[in-house]
């Protein structure tokens, strides 16, 4: 009898660990998944709307020296198309941790965060350096762009039980939160495109 309980307490043990990381429960549902690929696909179509008959004079324009041409923005969007991917790629590698999800915020806050008039400044790893032709930086950006649409498409990680590492307040996000972080992040950018251009000395 005290062994049939060992043997019954093992088990239900081992249950409740497999739904803890995720192995039993998928969270990341076909909506989620829609949702992401609506929306990456959305912002990617809007930036070669505004910028695909760009003049190499409207590439390159800057308002002053303190400000980035159309070019850098594109390329500082297509520099964070390379870093997500690679960030989710590695911690897609750890254990799934449904737990974590008490260390994140929810995904509101981060679509919210699309709306956040205050700058911010870029990391030294998306720092565009200017260094590409007018239309090769949105080359660049769609080339990384299609990646990751095709990889969220496809993929069969629950990408609600990975989590990636941040500090203060957020301590973990999730794939699914870093890839809504990822298109609010070209809506920021999209509406800076849009006021480069509408500049008085923008070229006609």
């Amino acid at each position: 009898m005290i062994k049939s309980f060992i043997i019954v307490s093992f088990l239900i043990i081992c249950i409740c660990a497999n739904n803890a990381y995720g192995q039993t429960k998928v969270n990341w549902s076909k909506s989620d998944r829609q949702f992401l690929i609506d929306n990456l696909e959305r912002t990617k179509s809007e930036i070669f709307k505004e910028t695909r008959n760009l003049s190499l004079a409207q590439w390159s324009f800057r308002e002053d020296s303190t400000t980035w041409s159309i070019g850098q923005v594109l390329e500082h969007l297509g520099l964070y198309e390379r870093i997500f991917a690679q960030e989710a790629d590695i911690m897609l590698s750890a254990k799934p941790n449904l737990l974590l999800d008490s260390l994140s915020l929810p995904d509101s806050s981060y679509i919210n965060w699309m709306h956040d008039p205050s700058p911010h400044k870029a990391e030294w790893n998306a720092e565009p350096l200017g260094l590409m032709n007018g239309y090769d930086n949105l080359t660049f950006f769609l080339y990384g762009r299609n990646h990751i649409i095709d990889f969220i498409k496809n993929t069969s990680f629950d990408l609600r039980a990975h989590y990636t590492f941040r500090w203060g307040k957020e301590q973990r996000r999730s794939i699914h939160a870093l890839m809504i972080v990822h298109f609010a992040h070209t809506d920021r950018h999209l509406k800076q495109i849009k006021r480069i251009k509408q500049a008085m000395s923008f070229p006609k």
